[in-house]
C-alpha cells in the first residue's frame, strides 16, 4: 500500500529538526572550490565521506571516487562539461543506488557539495561555516547553493525508509564536486554510469519546478592600447603617442550595452519561463599598470547567458560566441585605432544548458506532487546555469531543478534558507519518489 500524503507530510513536519541538523552538518564542512581546484582543502572530501556514511546506513550501495580529469578531458574535449586542467585529487564524487523491488521507474536525486569562497569576513554577521538557526532561517555558506537541497533529498529518502515505503524503482543519489567552476564533476558522474528514468537536481528555485536553465559563457575581451605618461601632452597615436586602453574599454562596454538592448526584444533571446532576456553581464574590468601611466592594456570579463534553443552542434554556445565576436569587431570599426588594433575575445568557459518538455510525464507528475503538499505547481526557468544539461543530454536522464531557498541568496554574504522551505521541499521530493518509483 502506498503511504498517504498525510502520513508523509506529518512525518516530515515531525522531522524538521533533523532536516535542519543535517543541513548544519553539511554547512560545517568548508567545501570551497576555487578557480584553481589544486587549492582545494579537505572540505569537499570530508563532506562526501559524511554523506557516504548516511547513505550506507540507509542501505545504499555507494561509490566514492576521484575522477581522472585529464582522461575525461581527452574523452569529451569540445563537449559539455569538459574543462582542461581540472584535477580531482582529494575531491571525490559520490554516487549510490538503493534498489527497489523491481519493475518500477527509477529516479536520480543529484546535487553539488562544492561552494564558492565566502569573501570578506567583515561582510558576514555569522561565521560562514558555523551554521546558525535564527528567526526561522539557517545561516551559512551553502545553505541555499546548494546544501539545503542536498539535505532535503537525503532526508526525503530517510523518512520514506523510516515509514516503511515499498518502492518498485531504484533511487539513485549523487553528489558531485566542481559544479561552481564548470560542471566537470557532473560529467564524471554521468561518465561513471549513474543514470535513471528521470532526475531532480535540488538547486535553489524557491520550491518551484524549473525544467529549464541557461547556458553560460565566460570570456575576456582584451584591448591593447599604448602606454605613456598620464600627465604630459600626448602625441597622436599614429605618431607614436599613447592610446588610453581605459577609454577604449569604455567604447567596447558601450557596444555591449547596444547588444544587450537588441537582445531584450529578440525572440531567440527570450523564453516564456525566464524572467529576463539573455544578457551579457560585465563582471570584471582590469586595466592599467601604474598610477601615473596611461593604461596600455585593458581586459573586460563577461558572463553571457544562452538558451537551449541556441545550442550548437556540440550542445554548447558556439553560435552565441560567434555572434558576440562579430559584434565586438563591428564596434571596433567605429574607432580608427581599434580598426587597426581590434579587441579580441578569449573564451574561458562554456557551461551547457537543457530543457525538459513541460508536458513530459515526469514534469506533470511532479506538478501534481508539489500541489498536493501545498506548493505552487507553476513552472519557472532557472536563470543561472545548473548541471541539468549533463544528465539530461549525455546521461539520458531528463532532469529538472527543484530546491529550497531564494536563488538570489546564492554566493551572497549572510546566505540563508528558511526552515519552512526545507520542510516543504522534503515533503515534495518524498511524495514524488513514492509516485514515480512506486
Amino acid at each position: 500500500m502506498p503511504l498517504s500524503i498525510e502520513a508523509i507530510a506529518e512525518q516530515v513536519e515531525a522531522r524538521a529538526d533533523d532536516i535542519v541538523a543535517t543541513l548544519a552538518d553539511l554547512v560545517s564542512f568548508p567545501s570551497i572550490v576555487k578557480s584553481d581546484p589544486r587549492e582545494a582543502g579537505p572540505g569537499e572530501r570530508d563532506c562526501q565521506l559524511y554523506l557516504q556514511k548516511r547513505l550506507e546506513k540507509l542501505g545504499f550501495e555507494t561509490d566514492l571516487w576521484e575522477p581522472d580529469g585529464p582522461a575525461l578531458y581527452a574523452k569529451y574535449q569540445g563537449r559539455p562539461g569538459a574543462n582542461k586542467g581540472r584535477t580531482f585529487e582529494g575531491r571525490p564524487n559520490l554516487g549510490g543506488t538503493l534498489k527497489g523491488t523491481g519493475g518500477g521507474r527509477s529516479i536520480m536525486l543529484t546535487g553539488h557539495i562544492d561552494v564558492v569562497p565566502p569573501g570578506a569576513p567583515e561582510h558576514w554577521q555569522t561565521d560562514p561555516f558555523k551554521p546558525v538557526l535564527k528567526d526561522g532561517y539557517v545561516h551559512g555558506r551553502g545553505t541555499v547553493d546548494m546544501k539545503g537541497g542536498v539535505a532535503c533529498m537525503l532526508m526525503a529518502v530517510e523518512i520514506l525508509k523510516d515509514l516503511g515505503a515499498e518502492l518498485s524503482g531504484d533511487i539513485v543519489f549523487t553528489t558531485v564536486v566542481d559544479e561552481e567552476i564548470g560542471g566537470m564533476g557532473s560529467l564524471a558522474m554521468v561518465d561513471r554510469g549513474f543514470k535513471a528514468d528521470a532526475g531532480i537536481m535540488t538547486e535553489p528555485t524557491a520550491n518551484r519546478i524549473a525544467p529549464l536553465c541557461h547556458g553560460i559563457l565566460w570570456g575576456r575581451i582584451i584591448i591593447d592600447g599604448i602606454g605613456g605618461h598620464a600627465e604630459l601632452t600626448p602625441n597622436a597615436w599614429h605618431s607614436g603617442g599613447p592610446v588610453d586602453a581605459i577609454q577604449l574599454c569604455r567604447q567596447v562596454m558601450d557596444g555591449i550595452d547596444i547588444l544587450n538592448r537588441r537582445w531584450m526584444f529578440d525572440p531567440k533571446k527570450n523564453h516564456p519561463l525566464m524572467d529576463l532576456p539573455n544578457q551579457i553581464i560585465i563582471t570584471q574590468v582590469n586595466a592599467g599598470e601604474h598610477p601615473s601611466s596611461m593604461a596600455g592594456r585593458a581586459e573586460i570579463v563577461i558572463d553571457v547567458q544562452y538558451l537551449p534553443s541556441e545550442k550548437d552542434e556540440f550542445g554548447l554556445g558556439g553560435h552565441v560566441k560567434r555572434e558576440i565576436e562579430a559584434h565586438i569587431q563591428n564596434v571596433c570599426q567605429a574607432d580608427p585605432y581599434l580598426r587597426d588594433h581590434p579587441a579580441r575575445v578569449e573564451w574561458i568557459l562554456d557551461a551547457d544548458c537543457a530543457e525538459v518538455p513541460a508536458d513530459s510525464a515526469f514534469v506533470t507528475m511532479f506538478q501534481s506532487a508539489v500541489a498536493q503538499v501545498g506548493l505552487s505547481p507553476a513552472l519557472s526557468g532557472f536563470g543561472a546555469h545548473s548541471d541539468i544539461g549533463l544528465p539530461t543530454g549525455l546521461g539520458n536522464t531528463p532532469t529538472i531543478n527543484f530546491g529550497p531557498g531564494d536563488p538570489t541568496q546564492a554566493h551572497q554574504p549572510n546566505e540563508r534558507v528558511s526552515v519552512r522551505d526545507l520542510v516543504d521541499c522534503t515533503k515534495a521530493i518524498a511524495l514524488m519518489i513514492q509516485k514515480w518509483c512506486g
